[in-house]
């Protein structure tokens, strides 16, 4: 009889989840489960995930399970480890886990095109979990039209990678997280960019590594004010939002001074810029790197004292608007999971306090995203608390702007990515303005925007 009403239970969350994914913006009804239900978690349950960090998150994955079998101990968590590439495949197929690994872009195709996802707000109500602490913009990336499909494990952040010893051969201070743009291009910049007498870049102030990556670029686009998504009106203003570009100006101005660097240079400029090595060339560094894991700062911070630096990182200087470029991944619950309470509560406990301390307290792990685990000691790892400036990793959550992966329908995704990755490069090498770049996205996007249903 109990297995019966399991039955019912995970028919009755499935139908109503497809209901909510398959009707476009109608209105949806609340996912419940029975009044008096009691979760129960019990058998056995699969967990497709990606080592992003190698053997590391294993550790990290099994120090979850372990605190949640504390918790729910009827319950077996079988893991199933396959390639990042593989899991659209594999969802679409439906041969995944009853849990799966994923990232805050991908929750709109998992849940609308694949009706893959399980909406989990029943049972966050039912086992009134507490997701006040979560820091709002990171819980909303799991929102799909006002439910919660995706449970961020962990935040990924930008900073700025700071070079103490070409810093302190300067004569310059390591910059507080509350400096300025201002600061980084009139006091910094000037200080540490030395030419030689051929006019090639001995070192320079910065290297904004935008080639190929997201992150960086969305600090231009918001920093100084630039609206660049309309989700009402379906629009993408990049050439037509003022600020906007002036964001992009305001990096093309900097290398073309000679203050900053970035990939792909050729020509007259690129020779310039020729001589330049990572990171002993530069006084900061702002790469998608930057948001990287704790085992690659570890990887890192070795790299770099094996040259003779002493590195740290700031937070990115305050522009007009302030903006830290942001990612997060995490989980979602397969829609066709035979055992939903299982899955549920396994996925859930990445919002509590505990699962959140087991799974971002190891190298393999992250930024935690609730605000009590980042206010301990407990995500600070391997180094010494006092050594290195983890407030950077924490500081100013509601600045946090995430990129075109929540912003636009993942359609746009393509037109992005093969415009935007070389967008600085194209200017400087005088292949193609950067405005005319921004005006081809623009339109492009909207042309497909406007054929979309949503």
């Amino acid at each position: 009889m109990k297995k019966m009403i399991k039955w019912i239970i995970l028919a009755l969350v499935i139908v109503i989840g497809a209901t909510m994914v398959s009707c476009g913006p109608e209105p949806y009804v609340e996912p419940v489960l029975p009044e008096g239900y009691k979760v129960e978690p019990k058998g056995k349950i699969k967990v497709s995930t990606y080592l992003r960090s190698g053997n590391d998150s294993e550790v990290a994955l099994d120090k979850w399970i372990k605190t949640y079998n504390e918790k729910y101990p009827d319950v077996t968590v079988r893991k199933d480890i396959i390639d990042w590439g593989q899991f659209v495949v594999q969802v679409a197929s439906g041969d995944i886990g009853d849990v799966y690994y994923s990232a805050e872009g991908n929750t709109y195709d998992y849940a609308v095109r694949y009706k893959a996802a399980m909406p989990l707000d029943a049972y966050i109500e039912n086992l009134n979990i507490d997701v006040q602490q979560v820091y709002s913009k990171v819980y909303d990336q799991g929102l799909l039209r006002g439910y919660l499909y995706f449970v961020p494990s962990d935040i990924t952040r930008t900073v700025f990678l700071c070079n103490l010893t070409m810093l302190r051969e300067a004569g310059l201070d390591k910059p507080t997280d509350e400096w300025t743009w201002d600061d980084l291009v009139n006091k910094y910049c000037p200080a540490l960019t030395k030419t030689a007498a051929d006019g090639s870049l001995e070192q320079t102030g910065i290297l904004i590594d935008v080639y190929g990556e997201s992150f960086p670029i969305i600090y231009f686009f918001y920093g100084w004010g630039g609206q660049w998504s309309d989700k009402v009106n379906k629009k993408v203003r990049l050439a037509s939002d003022e600020n906007v570009v002036r964001g992009i100006e305001e990096l093309v101005s900097l290398i073309r001074r000679g203050y900053a660097s970035t990939g792909g240079l050729q020509g007259e400029i690129g020779a310039i810029h020729a001589n330049l090595q990572n990171p002993q060339s530069y006084g900061f560094i702002y790469s998608h790197r930057q948001g990287m894991l704790w085992q690659e700062r570890v990887a890192n911070m070795e790299q770099y004292n094996a040259v003779g630096l002493e590195m740290d990182v700031v937070c990115p200087p305050l522009t007009p608007v302030r903006t830290i470029p942001a990612g997060t991944f995490g989980y979602i619950v397969y829609s066709k999971t035979k055992n939903p309470d299982a899955a549920a509560t396994f996925a859930l406990t990445l919002l509590t306090y505990d699962g959140q301390v087991a799974f971002n307290s190891i190298i393999g792990g992250g930024i935690p995203t609730r605000r009590d685990v980042i206010e301990t000691d407990a995500w600070k790892l391997p180094f010494d608390k006092g050594s290195y400036n983890y407030d950077a990793f924490a500081k100013y959550p509601e600045a946090i702007s995430f990129g075109w992966a929540s912003e636009v329908p993942p359609e746009l995704y393509q037109i992005f990515h093969e415009n935007l990755h070389t967008i600085i490069a194209d200017h400087l090498n005088n292949k193609r303005d950067f405005k005319d770049t921004l005006q081809l996205i623009e339109t492009k996007c909207n042309e497909l925007w406007a054929t979309l249903l949503e």
